[in-house]
């Protein structure tokens, strides 16, 4: 049958488009709910400092000085509004996150001086962040792929659990112990659902 191979081509293929998209789901998944101590070793964050005179617009809205830093200094990322802040001496604090660095940046307005301490948030960090990531972020425009890649995954994945079941119930055989098997997993998994809804 033409329409059987073609549905175990797309199997085959896209098996190896989605392997890497399923362990780095199933590690992060993994790591959110046993909180791995070697992910969360902060020995292997790297910092580097630097400082910059720069030319900026000031602005009295924080978050309108906030973007107006970011955008002259190019950094991927979204700055964090609770950790945008002036001191007394009308010194200016913000953070912008990425997925793989943070950036603290300290800002004089008097002198013009820009100071940044970046930190490596290390590989781990990346595989965790990129669970379920969907969202467009300033300065990094290649993540638009990333989003294309999550929604292919998720189209080939449906498509091969459904019709790996379609092909298993029109086989010649085994066709009692492949239904039992399907509907014993469904089963399985929806009570256990069901029990982590209700017992938290």
């Amino acid at each position: 049958m033409k329409l059987r191979k073609w549905i175990l081509k797309v199997h085959l293929y896209g098996g190896l488009l989605c392997f890497w998209y399923l362990i780095i789901l199933a590690v992060s998944a993994l790591h959110f709910h046993h909180d791995f101590e070697f992910m969360n070793e902060k020995s292997l964050h790297k910092e580097s400092q630097q400082t910059i005179n720069l030319v900026i617009e000031n602005s009295k809205d924080n978050s309108v000085l906030a973007t107006n830093i970011q955008n002259v200094l190019g950094i991927p990322g979204d700055y964090i509004p609770w950790e945008t802040y002036r001191d007394s001496n009308e010194i200016f604090y913000t953070k912008i996150f990425n997925l793989k660095n943070k950036y603290d940046i300290k800002y004089d307005p008097l002198t013009s001086a820009v100071y940044i301490t970046k930190t490596n948030k290390g590989f781990w960090n990346v595989v965790n962040a990129l669970h379920g990531f969907s969202q467009s972020m300033s300065y990094a425009p290649l993540l638009v792929f990333w989003k294309i890649y999550t929604y292919v995954c998720l189209i080939v994945i449906t498509f091969c659990i459904f019709s790996g079941i379609w092909l298993w119930a029109n086989r010649g055989t085994d066709k009692l112990i492949g239904w039992i098997t399907v509907l014993g997993i469904i089963t399985l998994s929806v009570s256990l659902m069901i029990f982590v809804y209700i017992k938290g």
